[in-house]
């Protein structure tokens, strides 16, 4: 595989969330008490990725603390049932962060107002004009939408999963719409309860592929709506302006004001051994230093 032109951007939360809660009611332990739980589980994920696709290009994205993101200032009630994030994630993430520096693999923090999303999408668009293969390796179904002939939305394997690249036709087949970017509309139509987005009420999933199919973007349906009638004709036509600003919402910005694609800034170097056997060794990953030297043992010299 010539992985000269392909770049993976990994959606760090999702993956970072997923490997704490696969350990919740089991949490791994140091001798001094520290949780590894997420630590592990990601770092187990990472050198899948880096084992199985050796990718030349490659970076991680978070999401910033600092400031509100555009959509909270849009709508208020946006991601407002969220939880804090648990403790145990906050203070894995330095180690985290500190492996990925090990690895030599680049992080980036979304811009101030921006989610991890938008970032991804951005840097994927860039990339992808200037003849990259992008794999966005994720958990978050809002990223089909971004999927093209050269994007595509990568499911890390997961209880024993083997991992699902998906494409155009996958999306197609799986959600009945013509473009990916319809999803956009399918999601806006139906809301999306994870993050708070409204949607249309009493739009579900039948309904939503059905407009879709028929009308082909939520603009066009809420314009048809003389062919509708009884509860739903009455529920879309009062909710027009919520369906409108669901659509703001779920839509990833993919062109943030001042980023330029740099590929020099995602290529992946070659790891310090002696860095993964301290930072292991710190946190007792004795069996995943093994697996480490397995991969890495060639790679040991700058």
């Amino acid at each position: 595989m010539n992985n000269n032109k392909k770049l993976f951007l990994i959606d760090a939360y999702p993956l970072i969330y997923q490997s704490y809660y696969a350990y919740i009611h089991n949490p791994l332990y140091t001798s001094k008490g520290l949780n590894t739980s997420p630590i592990i589980n990601f770092t187990y994920f990472l050198m899948n990725i880096l084992n199985n696709e050796k990718p030349s290009y490659m970076a991680t994205i978070f999401d910033t603390n600092k400031g509100i993101s555009f959509r909270k200032k849009e709508y208020d009630k946006y991601k407002v049932h969220r939880k804090k994030t648990p403790e145990t994630i906050c203070i894995a993430l330095p180690y985290i962060i500190k492996i990925l520096k090990t690895f030599k693999i680049s992080f980036f923090y979304a811009p101030n107002g921006y989610e991890a999303d938008d970032f991804i999408g951005t840097i994927a668009k860039k990339a992808e004009n200037k003849g990259y293969i992008i794999y966005i390796i994720t958990l978050d179904k809002d990223f089909f939408q971004l999927i093209t002939e050269n994007i595509k939305v990568y499911i890390p394997p997961f209880k024993g999963n083997t991992r699902k690249i998906l494409g155009i036709e996958e999306i197609k087949i799986k959600f009945g719409v013509n473009d990916p970017k319809q999803v956009i509309d399918l999601w806006s139509m139906m809301g999306d309860p994870s993050d708070n987005i409204p949607g249309l009420p009493g739009v579900g999933i039948k309904n939503a592929i059905k407009f879709i199919q028929k009308y082909g973007s939520i603009e066009k349906l809420l314009n048809s709506t003389h062919d509708l009638n009884g509860k739903i004709k009455k529920n879309i036509e009062e909710n027009k302006d919520l369906g409108l600003l669901s659509k703001k919402l779920i839509t990833i910005v993919t062109n943030i004001p001042f980023f330029s694609f740099h590929e020099e800034k995602f290529y992946v170097k070659k790891p310090n051994w002696d860095s993964i056997k301290k930072i292991f060794g710190e946190l007792e990953f004795i069996r995943l230093l093994k697996k480490a030297y397995k991969y890495f043992k060639f790679k040991t010299k700058e």
